[in-house]
């Protein structure tokens, strides 16, 4: 036998690399990995029967509010024996989430396909994560850098629980301050905007190894109707959702976004049925005319914008004959999937289509692994709730909260606040935390306990404020007080309040929605007139904590000193507004929508 001679071979070899590009050696792999995968759906779609095809279309959802015995059985059923292709999860904590999902997922044949519905990441449906902003605050940001920093945390957080989809972000351009249902869920009212920091947030998660799903399709930003209750209308022409509601999803198209999620809209320049299960708009517009070839999605098929005079297996069966890939909530799955099963059967659909799209969810499943035999579907829950909490993420949701305050009036010139003032603060309708002693001189406030040296409860932006307050006074007590008021409150509460500050130099009014999304009644509409005479007197600093469609409804705010919005009642928020208002931080945060 002829002797190879090993370094004239590797020299050919080192020739051969050398006339080779870099970027072919990349194609040649990714070639071969498509390959690979091919291989690996092609097995699993020849194993499979028509009905558990139909099976792969389906997400049904979980959570707590429905953790009965008779849904875990379904549920089970769902997954054990008819194989469905996927699970949502909308509300729960996080160890009994994972530990459920856990013995689902050993269930399953093929693992399934886990997303949320959470357009500010995890924290959105598990209290145990970071609180990132809404996306109606994150429009207040100078720039989009740090929501791409956000979409790749977000992405970190659901690899670290194995949820693999997240129906975010939302692309709807909230033009319409009527709009009950996506205000702050939006990125606001300007087109360009809303398209950029979306295009940041959808990169972010997907370079982050999520797939992102860009919603609600067409758009669902210029409605007065919520498509959970009713069908709302977009009475426009072509040539104006071409140039609004259109534009960011072209974007994201563009830029290669894996899923778009159907809304539930009626738009007679479209089509007469619903956008959801029009096949004009599924498949004509978003497939064939913007030359969309990834997943789409139905939004909820429960709501009822498409489910009002439709029974669930139909409606199931409309959405598919659309162009849908993946079915979301189906009112009735197991009747859904006995009638896809019997459309296929009859001849009534192509079996042909139905693999096709069965193709694409398994390409999806086979991009984390889940074709692959050695896959682990499962989580480690020791010490989940704590393992979220990465200190790299709660800087950045600071961050974000500092950068996005907003300043929309300081004609009195209240901020930063002159802390050697005698100030009054008022908190309406605020969450309260205990206050320990290291924020000042606090044995006068109401509420002290001698026993532990904490008042009973304050906000963490007056406990901010305190602690500044008391460092800056030449004797070290502080000139600030608290004072507090809510929706409950009587006429004489708050005669009280209103006559306990009157001598004051300065009052800060903060207003506190917890949700941060009310457009009307954020103060309760008795009290409005009651406030006036204090509004008049005092020209106030008004913080707040809520959409800024909210502020509409104030008929005295033209007569506030100062006006700050801080969006969500979040401890990151209430520190960034308590930094701006002691001049240790800028507002630099600019108004996403506009208020009369």
């Amino acid at each position: 036998m002829k002797k190879i001679n090993i370094g004239a071979l590797s020299m050919i070899v080192a020739g051969l690399l050398c006339a080779c590009n870099l970027s072919d050696i990349q194609n040649f792999r990714t070639t071969q990995d498509e390959k690979r995968i091919e291989r690996k759906v092609e097995r699993a779609l020849s194993k499979m029967s028509t009905r558990q095809k139909v099976a792969q279309l389906m997400v049904s959802q979980t959570d707590s509010y429905i953790f009965s015995e008779g849904h875990a059985l379904l549920t089970d059923t769902l997954v054990g024996i008819e194989g469905i292709g996927g699970l949502l999860i909308i509300q729960d904590s996080l160890p009994r989430y994972l530990n459920r999902m856990n013995e689902l997922q050993r269930m399953s044949k093929i693992p399934l396909l886990v997303s949320i519905d959470g357009e500010w990441g995890p924290s959105m449906r598990f209290g145990e994560f970071p609180f990132f902003p809404q996306q109606m605050q994150l429009g207040a940001l100078p720039s989009d850098s740090l929501i791409y920093e956000m979409g790749l945390a977000v992405a970190e957080q659901c690899k670290m629980v194995n949820i693999h989809i997240n129906y975010a972000p939302v692309v709807d351009i909230n033009i319409n301050p009527k709009n009950p249902v996506i205000h702050a869920r939006s990125f606001g009212e300007d087109r360009d905007k809303v398209t950029a920091y979306g295009r940041a947030y959808m990169k972010g998660m997907q370079d982050g190894g999520i797939i992102a799903c860009s919603k609600h399709f067409p758009g669902h930003g210029d409605t007065e109707v919520d498509s959970h209750k009713a069908l709302p209308i977009l009475p426009f022409d072509r040539e104006r959702l071409d140039s609004m509601e259109l534009f960011p999803f072209r974007d994201q198209i563009a830029e290669g976004v894996e899923m778009v999620m159907m809304g539930h809209l009626h738009i007679p320049a479209l089509d007469s049925a619903v956008s959801s299960i029009s096949r004009p708009i599924v498949t004509g517009l978003l497939k064939e005319e913007m030359g969309f070839d990834g997943l789409v999605v139905t939004d909820a098929l429960t709501m009822k914008g498409v489910s009002e005079n439709m029974e669930s297996p139909e409606i199931a069966l409309a959405a598919y004959k659309a162009g849908v890939d993946i079915l979301l909530k189906p009112g009735d799955i197991i009747a859904s999937i006995d009638r896809l099963e019997q459309a296929m059967n009859s001849g009534e659909c192509d079996i042909a289509d139905l693999d096709n799209r069965v193709r694409k969810i398994l390409r999806a499943k086979a991009k984390f692994g889940m074709l692959d035999w050695n896959y682990d579907a499962t989580v480690d829950t020791t010490g989940i709730a704590e393992r979220v909490k990465k200190p790299e993420h709660l800087a950045l949701v600071q961050q974000m909260a500092d950068q996005s305050m907003t300043i929309v009036d300081n004609k009195a010139g209240l901020v930063p606040l002159d802390m050697k003032k005698n100030i009054a603060y008022v908190a309406y309708n605020a969450k309260r935390i205990p206050m320990h002693r290291e924020y000042g001189d606090i044995e006068g406030l109401s509420g002290y306990n001698p026993e532990t040296g904490m008042v009973d409860s304050t906000t963490l932006m007056y406990q901010h404020l305190l602690k500044t307050s008391a460092l800056m006074a030449e004797d070290g007590m502080p000139n600030i007080h608290y004072f507090s008021l809510d929706k409950k409150s009587s006429k004489a509460d708050i005669a009280m309040v209103c006559k306990q500050i009157s001598d004051y130099d300065l009052v800060i009014l903060a207003c506190h929605d917890p949700r941060g999304r009310s457009r009307k009644d954020l103060i309760a509409t008795e009290h409005l007139e009651l406030l006036s005479d204090m509004i008049k007197k005092h020209h106030p600093l008004l913080v707040h904590y809520g959409s800024p469609y909210g502020l509409s409804d104030l008929p005295w705010r033209h007569d506030l000193g100062a006006l700050l919005i801080a969006y969500k009642d979040s401890e990151s928020n209430q520190k960034a507004a308590a930094k701006v208002l002691t001049g240790e931080i800028d507002a630099i945060g600019q108004l996403p929508v506009s208020i009369e």
